[in-house]
């Protein structure tokens, strides 16, 4: 799927916010502003461009595409975030200017946008990418220009060991955590037989290495692993591989437009009524059971699936803080992934502050300082702006959870399961052990 670019600079002040939804097409320009015409709010402070009188942060996600229902509520978190930084004076005494970058869910696109922010707009760093893919298609060009690249949704496995200077971190655990997560739910379930179908990217493709590794390693036998293609529109031959082989269950790892299609032929060929389907987080979007579709009697196709997810409350009180200021700005709950995008710009405004520069070097020398143990426990974002401008040494508590880089940047992480009711909305579930 291919659509227009999107290239819109967002700006963020304690008294206007840009709030840029995932279905938004087309940019109006208005005195050197650029915003997105179709916004719940496109007001934007008159004649504000990227300058050298801002700290210009670059934020590329996906906006429109297969991951679109993401991009734009995971923008959000990480607008909330600038305008509370900017409501405590912003960073080194600059307003924070973010550079919205729409990928569409597009190695291409992402790639061309990367090289716009990172050569055209000079930021000393990008969030995102969105997916994987993307953000595998973009790390060369980020870490290779000194730039640093942090992910708040990118669960790759092979980004642990990539040579990428030190210069890539993200706040969303791997799934080397996750795959491992879902062959223990499958374990406690009792599931002997399973049959596999993933998108053929980093995502999918390291998720079900690790995911096939475990769960044979836990006595269980793989029928079938089938990889697709994602710009796939018909999925007949793959969903039949699948129902041939029998399995007990299948394991899909997907994004919510061809994950949504795999879903329907699978109902459509009778695959999906008697046969469990455990589902990646990928697919835990509010719209899946809309796009999936609804049967002769009205109701949601999909409706009793489960999936497994990064544990949303792992923030405690720190999450239930963010949930309720994201309402109060948005007026809907936050999604996947919100919370983990609060704290990439979080974690990157501290380094800064504590760097007191804004280079890539300089942020990601002064991550782990912010984030890791030792230090004063804060989960305030305010409050740990102005500790560490009083120079104290402090220990963010991320909204997502525990914030600790290892040595390849990686944080840990806990998951839930996930279910579809039957009025297409997700609920929370039990826990998983990783």
């Amino acid at each position: 799927m291919v659509l227009m670019r999107i290239g819109s600079y967002f700006v963020i002040s304690a008294l206007v916010l840009a709030v840029l939804l995932s279905g938004c097409t087309e940019k109006v320009e208005d005195k050197g502003s650029v915003v997105t015409k179709g916004a719940t709010n496109n007001s934007v402070e008159s004649g504000a461009t990227p300058t050298e009188g801002n700290i210009n942060i670059g934020v590329l996600q996906s906006l429109t595409g297969d991951l679109g229902a993401y991009g734009g509520p995971m923008s959000d978190g990480m607008k909330l975030a600038a305008k509370q930084i900017n409501e405590n004076g912003g960073l080194l005494g600059k307003k924070l200017v973010l550079l919205v970058e729409d990928d569409q869910t597009n190695n291409v696109a992402a790639a061309d946008a990367a090289n716009k922010l990172v050569k055209v707009d000079r930021v000393p760093a990008v969030i995102g990418d969105t997916g994987s893919g993307q953000s595998m298609s973009i790390i060369d060009i980020s870490t290779g220009n000194g730039v640093l690249q942090i992910s708040s949704s990118n669960t790759g496995t092979e980004f642990t060991t990539y040579n990428d200077s030190d210069l890539y971190f993200r706040t969303a655990p791997s799934d080397t955590l996750q795959g491992g997560a879902m062959a223990n739910l499958a374990k406690e379930r009792g599931y002997k037989t399973v049959s596999t179908i993933v998108i053929n990217n980093p995502y999918g493709v390291g998720f079900e290495e690790v995911f096939v590794k475990a769960f044979e390693a836990n006595g269980g036998k793989v029928l079938e692993k089938i990889r697709y293609d994602p710009s796939q529109s018909i999925f007949d031959s793959e969903v039949q591989k699948i129902a041939a082989s029998k399995p007990e269950f299948v394991m899909m790892v997907s994004y919510p437009e061809t994950g949504s299609l795999i879903l329907r032929t699978a109902y459509e060929k009778g695959a999906l009524t008697g046969t469990t389907w455990l589902l990646s987080e990928g697919l835990k979007s509010d719209n899946l059971a809309e796009l999936a579709g609804k049967n002769a009697t009205g109701g949601y196709i999909v409706a009793g699936l489960q999936g497994l997810a990064p544990d949303e409350n792992a923030g405690g009180k720190a999450y239930d803080a963010f949930r309720s200021l994201y309402k109060a700005e948005y007026g809907k709950e936050p999604g996947i992934y919100c919370t983990n995008s609060y704290d990439a710009l979080a974690v990157v405004a501290l380094a800064i502050e504590q760097a007191k520069t804004a280079t890539g070097r300089s942020i990601a020398d002064n991550l782990r300082s912010v984030a890791n143990p030792p230090g004063v426990e804060v989960s305030d974002l305010k409050e740990a702006l102005n500790l560490v401008r009083e120079g104290k040494d402090i220990n963010y508590q991320g909204t997502s959870g525990n914030i600790t880089f290892d040595e390849n940047g990686d944080v840990s992480g806990s998951y839930t399961v996930w279910i579809i009711a039957q009025n297409g909305s997700i609920v929370q579930g039990e826990k998983v052990a990783a």
